[in-house]
């Protein structure tokens, strides 16, 4: 049925449209995006960090903010050693779950893990 409705156009009356060359700068189409976010950025002033607290429910992470009261419980402090230096994994409440967390990282990821304590 299409090959009969396409025979059956004249040619002089079928329409003829030429493709329309799209030019691709990237700069110029991301301006928006950097105006934006540049705006955005003024607005909101510095970053500031925030203590957050990362749990695992139900095979799912759950992201928290941590209130001072937690902060002033926290035991040990957890640091990984690596070739570009140390860098701190965490903190927990006791020593038995920092013992947990670097058993567990030095059997799956081989890792040293340094467990200091707050005091």
């Amino acid at each position: 049925m299409g090959r009969a409705f396409r025979e059956g156009v004249s040619k002089a009356k079928k329409i003829t449209m030429k493709p329309k060359r799209r030019s691709w700068r990237p700069l110029a189409d991301l301006q928006g995006l950097t105006t934006r976010t540049e705006a955005v950025a003024s607005e909101m002033g510095p970053l500031v960090e925030v203590p957050a607290m990362v749990r695992i429910e139900n095979d799912k992470w759950v992201f928290e903010r941590i209130s001072q009261e937690t902060l002033m419980h926290l035991t040990h402090r957890l640091i990984i050693h690596e070739s570009e230096g140390s860098r701190t994994l965490g903190a927990t409440l006791d020593l038995e779950t920092a013992m947990q967390v670097a058993q567990g990282m030095a059997i799956t990821e081989g890792s040293v893990v340094l467990i200091e304590p707050l005091a």
